[in-house]
């Protein structure tokens, strides 16, 4: 059985980049490609191309049948014998046709003849993968070809699928019909994947990063070059998840790839190495900056071991690979690179110095703009929650010092601000007090910038942005929720109140001490601060809105977009029960509509909640 990591692949190899094309049941075409690439079930021309616009010919269906079953290391194109009078046991897909005939996936002419060069129509196709699925005759109701058609559109076969009765399969619906064969029951109520030697996650479903893992060659690291590694021709090229180009790869990215696909990552790790576990001599996990990392390869293993090059108490950059995990290590003098963020926490932590004794010293947990967050010895007392810093690294250990501030204003238009770029993979930070939050450059898109909104901001070589602090821009750092019931008192000079919101359809209830809000009931933005209620604002409304997306909502020429925690509620009889927006979207005539938003796109604001009521 093949190990499967619990992991979805959108969500690894496809994150933030947009799919050049959906199908019917959501499953992007970038997909759908790299997992029957992977699982051999079709495979590209002499530039890796799919040509999925081409029709398919009954020769290659039998070879893709071939290659979806059981029997897929077991049969080649070469057969002694010519199956058919059309198909001499010379032809290139001779074995194949064999197979697939004396399996019953597929049959010939009633003249002998098997017609290779034919086309195959969608009911072939569709009566093939049943046929895999264990479906016989007997289990088609009516005549041929509605009741197969039938069966494969209830066991949905036909996500993503474009032919109709009759018409040829072009390449891409046969891509799509696999894809859907593999997530699809038997006929004895196993997912197919599984007869194919796959597990499932524990949600019973197929993890499909397994199916291109296992193809997948790597880590490397990128020391000069990528085609110091491999040749990117015919491929397509990721960087940290989004589709790139092979001169975007950076030194120290660490890649790995297929006969169709590059996957690149710039995740690198600096800090104090702290310990090893299960021992130095042999770590199969590192502590660094605080964080604990397990290790992904024999080499970083060795280069953080004992027998290696990199001591406890150095300080190491850890590059880490698709899954986070050390791909690699390295002294932090030959990666010199810094991190910037805000001090959220201050401490102590027990180092090791160059000759392995013990001492501790004053820490600070930084929240960079990658997301994470480090902890990093700081003796400078000045320096304390909320202050924006940068750490850099040298041979006398870590720096930390207090950033100045680098003002930038302008319209966010894709990768631009202003008259500025960002770098594709640029890390950017939202702040608010030590509440922070990574922000996509998506999510900045069409918002106007205003020098109060920019904390921080670093370039590269090129001059493009590499690192952005915003100050509060976003919204996204806040609680938004329906106020359903408040209670404000005053008695003796002592100013109390209780208020209790329904935050994505669950009640809650907070409390001030000292000061009351003056809040009142409906929609709202809610500022919490050590489990208490500090401040209420009421949102804005935009009502009866033109039409309804999955993206947002229009009215004359204003579009709203929603906030990816976006609630929709319908409010009757004073009580709200949660709606989803495709339900939402689908029944839009049974509702009137209004749409709270917390200020305006352009001010990067977003549509927070959706109240419906019935009409």
């Amino acid at each position: 059985m093949r190990k499967l990591f619990a992991l979805l692949l959108a969500a690894v190899l496809m994150t933030a980049s947009v799919p050049a094309a959906l199908a019917a049941g959501g499953v992007s075409e970038a997909v759908a490609e790299q997992v029957v690439r992977a699982a051999g079930i079709m495979q590209g021309d002499g530039s890796g191309n799919l040509n999925l616009g081409n029709t398919v010919t009954r020769a290659e269906y039998a070879k893709m049948l071939v290659s979806a079953s059981v029997y897929q290391d077991k049969v080649s194109g070469v057969s002694n014998a010519s199956p058919f009078r059309d198909v001499p046991y010379t032809h290139w897909a001779a074995g194949y046709i064999k197979t697939a005939v004396q399996q019953g996936w597929l049959t010939g002419y009633l003249d002998g003849t098997y017609r290779p060069n034919h086309t195959v129509t969608l009911e072939e196709a569709a009566t093939g993968c049943l046929k895999l699925l264990g479906y016989t005759t007997e289990d088609f109701s009516g005549s041929y070809p509605y009741g197969q058609l039938a069966l494969y559109q209830s066991l949905g076969l036909d996500n993503g699928v474009t032919a109709s009765k009759g018409t040829a399969m072009t390449r891409r619906s046969m891509m799509y019909l696999f894809y859907n064969l593999l997530g699809a029951e038997t006929k004895d109520g196993q997912v197919y994947a599984q007869t194919l030697g796959y597990t499932l996650d524990a949600n019973g479903e197929i993890d499909y990063l397994s199916i291109v893992a296992k193809q997948m060659t790597g880590p490397f690291v990128v020391t000069e070059d990528l085609s110091d590694i491999v040749s990117s021709a015919g491929k397509t090229v990721y960087r940290n998840g989004y589709v790139s180009t092979a001169e975007a790869i950076c030194k120290y990215d660490v890649v790995y790839y297929t006969d169709s696909a590059i996957w690149a990552y710039a995740n690198a790790v600096t800090g104090t190495y702290q310990s090893a576990a299960p021992s130095a001599a042999s770590p199969t996990s590192v502590t660094v900056a605080g964080s604990e990392y397990q290790i992904e390869t024999g080499e970083a293993a060795l280069a953080l071991s004992s027998l290696g090059g990199l001591n406890i108490g150095d300080v190491v950059t850890l590059l880490l690979g698709r899954t986070g995990e050390v791909a690699f290590a390295i002294s932090a003098e030959e990666y010199a690179a810094g991190i910037a963020g805000v001090v959220t926490s201050t401490g102590t932590g027990t180092y090791y110095n160059a000759v392995g004794n013990a001492y501790t010293s004053r820490t600070v947990t930084v929240a960079a703009t990658d997301g994470n967050s480090y902890t990093y010895p700081c003796t400078k007392t000045s320096i304390g929650e909320g202050d924006f810093v940068s750490i850099g690294f040298g041979a006398s250990g870590t720096d930390v010092s207090v950033l100045k501030t680098a003002s930038l204003s302008g319209k966010v238009s894709g990768y631009t601000i202003g008259g500025k770029t960002m770098a594709k993979n640029v890390r950017i930070l939202d702040v608010r007090g030590t509440d922070t939050m990574r922000v996509y450059a998506s999510r900045l898109n069409g918002a106007s910038l205003d020098s109060d909104d920019v904390r921080y901001y670093a370039v590269n070589a090129e001059g493009e942005i590499t690192d952005l602090i915003l100050h509060d821009f976003t919204g996204d750092l806040y609680e938004y929720g329906i106020i359903t019931s408040v209670k404000e008192t005053s008695s003796d000079m002592n100013l109390s109140g209780s208020y209790t919101y329904l935050l994505n359809g669950e009640k809650k209830t907070l409390s001030t001490s000292g000061k009351t809000l003056g809040a009142s009931y409906g929609p709202a933005r809610l500022t919490v601060e050590n489990g208490q209620l500090s401040a209420v604002r009421a949102l804005y409304s935009v009502k009866n809105p033109d039409s309804i997306s999955t993206l947002g909502m229009t009215k004359g020429e204003e579009t709203w977009y929603f906030a990816d925690a976006c609630a929709v509620y319908l409010s009757g009889n004073g009580e709200y029960s949660q709606l989803s927006l495709t339900e939402l979207r689908n029944n839009l005539s049974d509702y009137t509509i209004t749409g709270y938003y917390d200020k305006d796109t352009k001010d990067g604001g977003r549509v927070r909640l959706v109240i419906a009521r019935a009409k």
